[in-house]
């Protein structure tokens, strides 16, 4: 008979001292990865950077055990104070997407050293910090391989600064894929709409048959003239054919969504983020979109394909 009873009280005290008797829903709180993400001032809604940083962060959600909260910069909302909110609410990693964060960045990372930073569109580094670019010239050359093979024997335009990452890929993609195709370039800010729709009319009116530009403003309105005059054109930074579906072939892409996830998903595992500033084909951080023109799909998406597994070969 004692022995009955004291089994139970025995049972009762070990169960307290191990903390069984919490809350469930509150013990899987604390065992959850906090993590904090500052969005540009364009805020979620743009179809673009700060949405597909939210769908990687949801798929994380989803997947891992992670919890995560944003904040979007506003004229009351600096950089700094989004970050130290940020770090107040106890996050243990905590992302930023552009090259504007980086001084505030790189001062909370020191304040900080038990969090994580990562910090997109920059290349620091430090204990804590982990900063990342994405390879914008292998998406240019993924971009030229595509325009090459839409428009064999005439003309290929870009649009956007003379120094550009993406123009460099863009000129050899497509000297890798077609002696033919003849490269027409026109100088524009990617943040100057304006300029952007009228280096495009000056490139179609020179008979450019497909029309490639930089991320931005400029280019969402290159895709629009491209619309307007019925010529193929490829999107970049995200998947753009929803500004012109009947115009745009593909587009660059780079893969936000993919890589948050990644680099949670390796966190979760216990492995190290990657060391080196520079992500592209071999952390699928860029890519093209699905070609959406269904008569020349197979022809570009095979040509596509070959010439990322040769660069990819060639790393």
């Amino acid at each position: 008979m004692y022995k009955r009873i004291l089994i139970p009280i025995c049972a009762l005290i070990l169960c307290y001292l191990s903390g069984c008797a919490a809350n469930p829903a509150a013990a899987k709180l604390d065992e959850e990865k906090r993590i904090g993400i500052v969005l540009t001032e364009v805020g979620l809604g743009d179809q673009e950077w700060n949405d597909l940083a939210i769908e990687g962060l949801t798929k994380a959600r989803d997947r891992l055990d992670i919890n995560y909260t944003y904040k979007e910069i506003t004229p009351e909302l600096t950089y700094e104070k989004a970050l130290q909110d940020l770090a107040d609410e106890g996050m243990d990693t905590i992302i930023t997407l552009e090259a504007a964060a980086e001084n505030a960045v790189t001062s909370q990372a020191k304040a900080n050293p038990s969090i994580t930073y990562i910090a997109f569109e920059t290349e620091l580094k430090g204990d804590n910090l982990f900063g990342y670019t994405f390879d914008t010239e292998q998406a240019g050359y993924l971009a030229g391989v595509a325009a090459a093979t839409v428009s064999q024997s005439g003309k290929a335009g870009f649009i956007g600064e003379s120094s550009s990452a993406y123009l460099e890929g863009f000129k050899q993609g497509i000297a890798a894929t077609s002696k033919d195709t003849e490269l027409l370039v026109g100088e524009a800010s990617p943040d100057d709409t304006s300029s952007g729709s009228k280096v495009a009319k000056e490139l179609i009116a020179e008979e450019a048959e497909i029309l490639f530009a930089e991320p931005g403003e400029a280019g969402k309105a290159v895709l629009e003239q491209a619309s307007l005059a019925d010529v193929y054109a490829i999107g970049a930074g995200s998947d753009q054919s929803y500004i012109a579906p009947d115009n745009v072939v593909t587009s660059a892409l780079l893969q936000i969504d993919h890589v948050i996830f990644d680099f949670l998903e390796q966190d979760s595992k216990g492995n190290e983020l990657p060391e080196d500033n520079m992500i592209g084909l071999k952390e699928q951080a860029v890519a093209l979109s699905p070609v959406a023109v269904v008569s020349i799909t197979d022809t570009v998406e095979g040509k596509v394909h070959t010439a990322t597994q040769k660069l990819l070969e060639s790393e």
